[in-house]
């Protein structure tokens, strides 16, 4: 036989974490199989597929040889059908399994006081799903259907759930079934962070009924804010810096059953009008070739009425004073938070500004794990598929959490290092097979630990 040589990165993270915390073992147990044949296996393979090159189902079994799929579980290669069997089946038993993955957190202490939701979105390559629908694109798709996508993570960046809804279901519609799967796990008095798009009077108080707290951006309509910009201008300030470098004005006012922080920073401001500006410049800029079709009287529209067509041409009025930017509003610079808890302006700034972890979560997952595109069109496959990538981003999390001291933290860039962690399996004429570990990076080192030698298994002769 030939030598063969794989990546072998994705495989020992796998491991690590199954003997860590049985994560494998406990999510797709035996009676969860039913007839179904390598069941946990094959949600072994699909995770180390987003970890290596991300290829589609039909061509997995061309990417990943015999030995690799040994070392996965495999007693034998399995059929493309059995793969797209078992990633429905993993669809249809979604709750289940997530319900299981949210008791090893809270098992482990895992689960955080505060959570922060959020939402985003995934197109399709097809149109046939049932969960495709026409929505807000937050992935500059506007013309394809796509579904939405609800996560929660941890102070301690653990993902703690998720949740998955049609493409035209807007965030504040969202936010129940992610609460409701989200609540079984929380610890008494947690504390919600989410964004303005989730914030409804239904939302807070399904909250506040719980015994659970929220803190929350106050939309940015410019009549409530007008009021409380006014309130502002006439209060006392307080100071608060984040981070020691930029520097907030804040205004705390207390109503009925929450409080308001309304915080403003010139430095907030000018940011914003300058963006606005660039934003005014441009939308200029495409009347530019407009503008020369009515210079050179070309730009004529033919209008209908009873007595035949009527043609208009287009003129140029000079004005003596500049165009007013429309997209300036005089809210620039401000912004108010909401929460049910009463505490100092600088802590609610500093919790609410940790949102960027489920931020990088769903980054990690569309970029580094390669969420985008999907062309699944079963139901339950895509459900399946999503389920895949976001156990995928947990395990890497949790790679993160034992491995303190790791040198990297983006998953994209993680990858990359998991695949050039090799294996070759040598196949000695007249001898046993044995194998060999090479390309062993510090990176690797600092996530795997000593679990990556045991691949390493030379005869004694080649030991060094």
């Amino acid at each position: 036989m030939r030598n063969v040589s794989f990546n072998i990165g994705s495989v020992g993270l796998i491991d690590k974490i199954n003997d860590e915390f049985g994560v494998f073992d406990r999510l797709f147990p035996k009676t969860m199989c039913g007839k179904a044949k390598y069941l946990k296996e094959t949600v072994k393979l699909f995770v180390a597929n987003r970890l290596d090159q991300p290829v589609s189902v039909n061509r997995l079994l061309d990417f990943f040889c015999g030995e690799k799929l040994e070392l996965l579980g495999f007693k034998k290669k399995p059929s493309q059908r059995s793969l797209y069997r078992n990633l429905e089946r993993v669809g249809r038993k979604m709750q289940i399994i997530l319900a299981e993955y949210q008791q090893i957190l809270k098992e482990k202490n895992l689960v955080t006081e505060e959570q922060f939701p959020d939402f985003t979105s995934s197109y399709f390559e097809g149109k046939k799903c049932e969960l495709a629908e026409l929505g807000y694109s937050r992935d500059q798709k506007p013309g394809k259907k796509q579904l939405t996508i609800g996560a929660s993570v941890g102070t301690n960046n653990i993902p703690t759930t998720l949740a998955i809804q049609k493409g035209n279901v807007v965030d504040n519609k969202h936010f129940k079934p992610l609460y409701n799967t989200l609540k079984k796990v929380l610890p008494p008095e947690s504390l919600l962070v989410f964004d303005c798009g989730a914030n409804t009077k239904a939302n807070k108080k399904m909250i506040r009924e719980d015994d659970f707290h929220y803190l929350t951006l106050k939309q940015k309509q410019r009549g409530p804010y007008k009021k409380y910009i006014k309130l502002f201008k006439s209060t006392e300030k307080t100071k608060v810096k984040y981070n020691d470098a930029v520097e907030y004005e804040c205004v705390k006012v207390k109503e009925k059953e929450q409080a308001k922080y309304i915080f403003y920073s010139q430095k907030l401001k000018n940011e914003q009008i300058r963006k606005k500006k660039k934003k005014f410049t441009k939308q200029l800029e495409k009347n530019e070739p407009i503008l020369k079709k009515v210079k050179n009287n070309k730009m004529l529209d033919r209008l209908p009425t009873n007595e035949g067509y009527i043609e208009t041409t287009g003129a140029i009025q000079k004005i003596l004073k500049d165009m007013p930017n429309p997209f300036i509003t005089g809210l620039e610079g401000y912004f108010i938070l909401e929460s049910s808890l009463n505490i100092e302006a600088k802590e609610v700034l500093q919790k609410y500004k940790e949102r960027d972890k489920v931020e990088k979560l769903i980054r990690n997952m569309k970029e580094g794990a390669e969420l985008r595109p999907m062309r699944h069109w079963s139901k339950y496959a895509v459900i399946g598929y999503l389920f895949m990538v976001f156990l995928t981003q947990a395990l890497i999390n949790l790679t993160h959490l034992l491995a303190k001291n790791s040198f990297v933290k983006n998953t994209k860039l993680l990858t990359k290092y998991l695949q050039k962690l090799t294996l070759t399996y040598i196949y000695p004429k007249n001898r046993f097979r044995f194998t060999v570990l090479s390309n062993i990076l510090p990176e690797i080192e600092s996530l795997i630990g000593q679990n990556i030698r045991k691949y390493d298994n030379k005869p004694p002769d080649l030991r060094w």
